[in-house]
């Protein structure tokens, strides 16, 4: 029958190439939806640290801020270095006081005194260079002296502040001998020329008197010995 021979079968090539066909298409959408997913993934990844990455930055630029604020009070002058140092004990003078600040500091405006013990200034005019102000030191006596320093810097930030050190001045020494006058030292030569000048004396001018006197020593032992050697001869017999 003609309806019969005109069916197509549904194992036929053409349809197992369309089959295929469409196989192949839903893969390629499936890769490519995989794709975009990864894609879209990746994308989403990277906006989430560019995020982070955004929100730290502005953190530190926080902490940066709040660090340049707190800076100037940070730099505001103070006291490094002094000479004498606080509650040092010298047993010399010193030349000079002499302080060092952290910041450069301006003529106008900066004080160095150093009061003594009776309460007398004991400093000389006042030297500013760079960061440092010195005074000469002019006391003398030996105890507890003041050290009162204002001091202006250029940023106009004023520093003031005392401190002491003390002054000890060794005991004084035994009085030197006075000096020998002339007549004084001519009088031992003196002297000396008048003994050698002198007559010598009577003993000097005759015969020795201590031969003698030895001699009859010896005399009187010899004796002695002779009447104790016949008394014992005496006594034996």
């Amino acid at each position: 029958m003609l309806s019969g021979s005109g069916a197509v079968p549904r194992d036929s090539p053409g349809t197992e190439q369309a089959g295929n066909v469409d196989q192949l298409r839903i893969a390629v959408d499936h890769n490519e939806a995989e794709a975009i997913v990864a894609d879209s993934r990746q994308r989403t990844g990277q906006h989430r640290a560019a995020r982070r990455g955004a929100a730290a930055l502005a953190v530190l630029m926080g902490l940066g801020a709040l660090l340049l604020g707190a800076t100037p009070a940070w730099a505001h002058n103070a006291l490094v270095e002094a000479s004498p140092k606080k509650d040092a004990k010298l047993s010399e003078a010193p030349a000079a006081v002499k302080l060092t600040f952290l910041a450069t500091l301006k003529s106008d405006g900066t004080k160095l005194t150093v009061t003594g013990p009776d309460a007398a200034v004991a400093s000389g005019p006042v030297t500013v260079s760079g960061k440092a102000v010195s005074a000469p030191f002019t006391g003398a006596a030996g105890g507890v002296y003041t050290v009162a320093y204002e001091v202006l810097s250029k940023d106009g930030h004023v520093v003031k502040g005392s401190y002491k050190f003390t002054l000890t001045v060794a005991e004084s020494a035994a009085p030197s001998p006075s000096p020998v006058t002339e007549s004084a030292q001519a009088s031992p030569s003196a002297s000396l020329a008048a003994a050698s000048t002198a007559p010598v004396a009577d003993t000097e001018s005759g015969d020795p008197w201590w031969p003698w006197v030895g001699g009859a020593t010896v005399a009187g032992l010899l004796v002695g010995g002779v009447v104790n050697l016949v008394k014992k001869r005496r006594e034996k017999v």
